[in-house]
C-alpha cells in the first residue's frame, strides 16, 4: 500500500514537472532564437542581405515562428526604401517586390494573430503597392492598409529595437500620421466613404506623428513626417503659423543623426519641401501622389469606358 502510494505521487510529480518542458519545446522560435538574434544585429548595420541569410534559415528551421517572416518582410521594405527616386527599378518590379513583402507579413499574422509587427509591415506592404501604382488608382487598398496599422497599435506590442530605428508603436504611429494626411479629405463625403471604407484626417495625422515624436525624438523620418503634415493642414486650412512651424522643424531635422540607410534621403526631401511647401500634401519618399478629387473622377471615368 505504502510502495503504491509513492508510486503514485511520483506518477504525479513527473506529468506536473513535464508540462513546463513539453510547452518550452513547443514554443514556435525555441529553435531559432540565436538565428534571429543575428539577423537582428545585421538588420541594425544594414546588411540586408546577411541578415536575410540568417531569416531564411531560422523560417525553414522554425516555419511557425512569425519573427522570421515579419523581419523578413521589413528588410524588402528598408532595401527599397533606401533608393533613391531616380533609380529604383520599373513600377512592375517594385510591386512584385512588395507583393513579396506583403506575403510574408500574411503568413506571419496567419500563424501568430499576436504579431503587432505583421500587421505593421503588412500595412506598409499595401501602402507601397498603392503609392507606387498611384495612390488614386489604389484608392481599394485604403481601408485594408488602416485596419492592419490599427490593429497593430490595438495589440500593444513592446517591440523596440537596440538602436531604436525600429519601435512597432511609434512606428505604427508614424504610418498612420502619414496615411491620415496622405488618403484624401474629401473621401470623408457619402457615397465616397461608403465605397473606400475610410477617409483622410489632417489633424489626426498630426497627432499621430506628434506621438511617433515622442516615443522616439530622434528619429529623422519621424521629425520630417510632422513637419509635412502640419504644412499641408496649415495650408489646407489658411494657418500660416503651422506652415512656419512645419518648416522649422523640417529645418531642425538636418542637425540630428543618420540612424537609418534613408536619412539622407529625408533630410533632403525636408528642404525640398521648404522651398516648395505646395509639395506636402501630396509627399511621398518614394513618388510624389497626385491627390486632386478631379483627377480621381477622370481615372474613374476613363476605366469605365475600357
Amino acid at each position: 500500500m505504502k510502495e503504491g502510494a509513492i508510486l503514485l505521487l511520483a506518477l504525479i510529480a513527473c506529468l506536473f514537472l513535464w508540462v513546463p518542458i513539453a510547452q518550452a519545446g513547443d514554443e514556435p522560435c525555441a529553435g531559432c532564437a540565436e538565428m534571429i538574434q543575428q539577423a537582428e544585429a545585421l538588420w541594425m548595420e544594414n546588411k540586408f542581405d546577411e541578415s536575410d541569410k540568417f531569416l531564411n534559415e531560422a523560417i525553414q528551421k522554425c516555419p511557425q515562428c512569425s519573427e522570421g517572416y515579419w523581419r523578413k518582410a521589413r528588410n524588402i521594405y528598408e532595401r527599397i526604401e533606401t533608393i533613391p527616386r531616380d533609380q529604383k527599378p520599373p513600377k512592375d518590379e517594385l510591386v512584385k517586390r512588395y507583393r513579396v513583402m506583403e506575403a510574408f507579413s500574411k503568413k506571419g499574422y496567419e500563424i501568430n494573430d499576436k504579431c503587432a509587427q505583421c500587421y505593421l509591415f503588412y500595412g506598409a506592404a499595401l501602402g507601397r503597392i498603392g503609392t507606387t501604382q498611384g495612390l488614386l488608382k489604389s484608392l481599394f487598398l485604403a481601408d485594408d492598409v488602416e485596419q492592419a496599422w490599427l490593429k497593430a497599435v490595438s495589440l500593444k506590442p513592446t517591440y523596440r529595437s537596440a538602436n531604436g530605428a525600429n519601435h512597432t508603436v511609434a512606428d505604427t504611429y508614424y504610418a498612420l500620421g502619414m496615411f491620415y494626411r496622405l488618403v484624401p479629405e474629401w473621401l470623408c463625403y457619402f457615397p465616397l466613404k461608403q465605397l473606400i471604407g475610410t477617409c483622410g484626417d489632417k489633424e489626426k495625422s498630426i497627432e499621430y506623428e506628434k506621438k511617433a515624436v515622442e516615443l522616439e525624438p530622434s528619429r529623422v523620418e519621424f521629425h520630417k513626417e510632422l513637419g509635412i503634415s502640419l504644412i499641408c493642414h496649415g495650408q489646407k486650412y489658411d494657418r500660416p503659423k503651422e506652415v512656419e512651424e512645419g518648416k522649422k522643424i523640417l529645418k531642425g531635422l538636418q542637425s540630428l543623426p543618420e540612424r537609418k540607410p534613408f536619412d539622407r534621403i529625408d533630410k533632403q526631401h525636408a528642404l525640398t519641401i521648404i522651398d516648395d511647401p505646395s509639395l506636402a500634401c501630396g509627399y511621398q519618399r518614394d513618388a510624389q501622389q497626385e491627390l486632386d478629387k478631379e483627377a480621381y473622377e477622370k481615372q474613374k471615368k476613363e476605366q469605365e469606358d475600357k
